[in-house]
């Protein structure tokens, strides 16, 4: 059915105002599409979101929206672990390749446009018509995709750390909080441990917590100039070890945070320990040899942030007792018993 409803123009800015006021990405491509769905002559929409993987770049369907309604689906995990379907349209997939904003195929009933974050392919916008859209028209879409541009633009502000790029302090609560609340509904995964089908075990977020080894010596001897170089390398051996679909967070100082997941602990272990890997094996200009040492924790669906934090932070602790350059796992937290409560005040073991 086609959707004839033209806005009036407080609806139009009420529409708009509600895009801009959104601070959640997943909730903005929603609100995104229902004011394009609004706002002009449309059939269906789909939502695509550019999903970095180990054979390039991908699209996984964020959010469907038509006559029946939305229907939202999770980037939370790629490589299969999202409830997000892998598009494979070799239109689809030609868009994604090409420099041109604004796709329109044959007979006009379908229009494809980029979404564009720090000057790459972000998302792309599936929109299919009864007929061709007008200029107005088109000119409306274009208007609409730049406030969406500007706002993620302004989010990513926000939400980074100056110095590295990574994703700042203020950013983890709200982050784990998202993790936590979906923790209950996810299923298991197969084992990575040996590459082998096995048996399946329970998937589980995991924190990581590392810091630099020795790097105050890095600063008190070279200076913070060069201190603030291996932050920055360190940070780019980040975004190059881990999954796009990681979260990457400078916590402060020489200190990192990686959240990991849907995920097995094997899994996560072999992630870490290759970055940590990277890091030893990378030539730091004018230092040489750099090593991290970090504590893992499975984040638990009833602890707050800083119950995760406090448990990754004892296994930070131990790896820096035990040597450093490595990385440690914490123990999970006591279980309740029968009546709610931890059978001992302690959590860390």
């Amino acid at each position: 059915m086609l959707n004839n409803r033209t806005l009036a123009p407080q609806e139009l800015v009420q529409s708009l105002a509600n895009i801009t006021g959104l601070q959640d990405r997943d909730d903005l491509a929603v609100s995104m599409c229902l004011t394009v769905y609004e706002m002009l002559p449309v059939m269906a929409i789909r939502f695509y979101r550019t999903v970095v993987a180990g054979n390039g770049t991908g699209l996984g369907l964020l959010v469907e929206f038509d006559e029946h309604g939305v229907r939202q689906h999770s980037l939370a995990a790629s490589s299969g672990r999202s409830s997000a379907r892998p598009e494979t349209d070799p239109w689809l997939q030609g868009v994604l390749m090409s420099e041109s904003a604004l796709h329109v195929a044959p007979g006009g009933e379908c229009l494809i446009m980029h979404l564009r974050r720090k000057g790459e392919i972000y998302a792309l916008l599936d929109i299919r018509v009864h007929e061709g859209l007008e200029p107005s028209d088109l000119r409306l879409l274009q208007g609409i995709a730049r406030i969406y541009e500007n706002h993620i633009a302004l989010l990513d502000y926000g939400e980074t750390d100056t110095l590295t790029g990574l994703l700042n302090r203020k950013t983890l609560e709200r982050q784990y909080f998202k993790i936590v609340t979906a923790l209950q509904n996810l299923p298991a995964i197969q084992s990575q441990g040996t590459g082998r089908r096995q048996d399946q075990v329970p998937a589980q977020y995991f924190l990581a917590v590392f810091d630099i080894d020795h790097f105050k010596q890095i600063n008190d001897r070279l200076g913070h100039l060069f201190g603030d170089e291996v932050l920055l390398l360190v940070a780019q051996l980040m975004r190059s070890s881990f999954r796009s679909d990681d979260c990457l967070f400078r916590y402060g100082g020489e200190e990192f945070v990686v959240i990991l997941g849907p995920q097995s602990r094997e899994g996560v272990m072999l992630a870490l320990e290759r970055f940590r890997e990277q890091v030893e094996q990378h030539d730091f200009p004018q230092i040489g040899r750099v090593t991290l040492s970090g504590g893992i924790a499975a984040i638990q669906p009833f602890e707050v942030l800083s119950m995760t934090l406090g448990r990754a932070d004892q296994a930070l602790y131990e790896a820096k007792s035990s040597g450093r350059n490595r990385m440690v796992f914490s123990e999970p937290p006591p279980a309740a018993d029968a009546s709610g409560s931890a059978g001992d005040d302690t959590i860390f073991f």
